[in-house]
């Protein structure tokens, strides 16, 4: 193992906490919340100084599938380093250590950068830009019959896998399924059920103010539009930004939706991934 650098134990949890809230601004009992619900099923790594923690990256596991195709990959999360030991290379060595074990383990790594301007730092690292979301704005217009209800992880997973299995895309566990509609209800969201026009699909949103922010569905825009007015009246919002797949709209503001490194199959549809 490279020096310094260990897996994360329970006792490293409010080190953590403060790397977190220092580079990312998260509020403590978010950040609890996210440890209690993922530590003993994520692997964290950590650069410790003294054997405390200064530096972290957490990873998921994940597949990527498509054309028969099933990968193992590793979608990393929430990087950073306290500000008085940056620049001394503890960030870099993380990726380098998870670099080595995709290597040896021929899995793909991927993530979501935080901002567009950092991407040219993770091609350093030997990531090479990839797939895009179409970011669309909708407001409501006639309001039409539609009927939303519970829909439970393992469902809204094999929905999932149906809508998408087309093309190249990121598979996850029922289990990480379940997480993201735990942190989406964490920010008052909801995951539903939506019957339109006889049909099912699903859709993951949350309220941001006068927002509903759609992170993930397989309503088709024409139907995310017909809609509208049922969902911004049951989140009293009033319109919608939906992150839909590049591959099936080209409407929408370009938004980036990940970087990937050892990855042979390329333009995977990723989202589903934490607020």
């Amino acid at each position: 193992m490279y020096n310094g650098i260990r897996l994360a134990e329970e006792r490293d949890i409010a080190s953590l906490c403060r790397i977190w809230k220092v580079c990312f601004g998260d509020d403590e009992d978010y950040v609890r919340f996210f440890y209690r619900e993922n530590f003993g099923y994520i692997t964290t790594a950590v650069y410790a100084v003294n054997d405390q923690p200064v530096s972290m990256l957490h990873w998921f596991d994940a597949t990527f599938a498509g054309g028969g195709e099933a990968i193992d990959a590793k979608f990393l999360y929430a990087g950073g380093s306290l500000p008085e030991f940056r620049k001394n290379g503890y960030y870099t060595a993380l990726f380098r250590y998870v670099e080595e074990y995709a290597k040896d383990n021929n899995c793909a790594l991927f993530g979501k950068p935080v901002r567009r301007d950092i991407i040219p730092y993770y091609q350093k690292l030997g990531f090479e830009q990839d797939a895009s979301l179409k970011l669309v704005t909708v407001y409501p217009e006639e309001k039409e019959a539609v009927r939303f209800s519970e829909i439970t992880p393992k469902d809204y997973n094999r929905m999932r896998d149906n809508a998408f299995s087309s093309h190249p895309y990121v598979k996850w566990s029922d289990r990480h399924v379940k997480f993201c509609m735990n942190e989406t209800a964490y920010f008052g969201g909801r995951t539903l059920k939506v019957t339109l026009d006889g049909c099912k699909y699903f859709i993951m949103c949350a309220p941001q103010e006068e927002e509903l922010k759609v992170i993930e569905t397989n309503l088709p825009l024409e139907k995310i539009r017909r809609a509208a007015f049922a969902l911004c009246e049951t989140f009293s919002v009033k319109y919608l930004k939906a992150y839909l797949p590049d591959y099936l709209y080209s409407e929408g503001e370009d938004v980036v939706s990940s970087i990937v490194y050892n990855a042979p199959l390329r333009n995977t549809y990723v989202n589903l991934i934490l607020i």
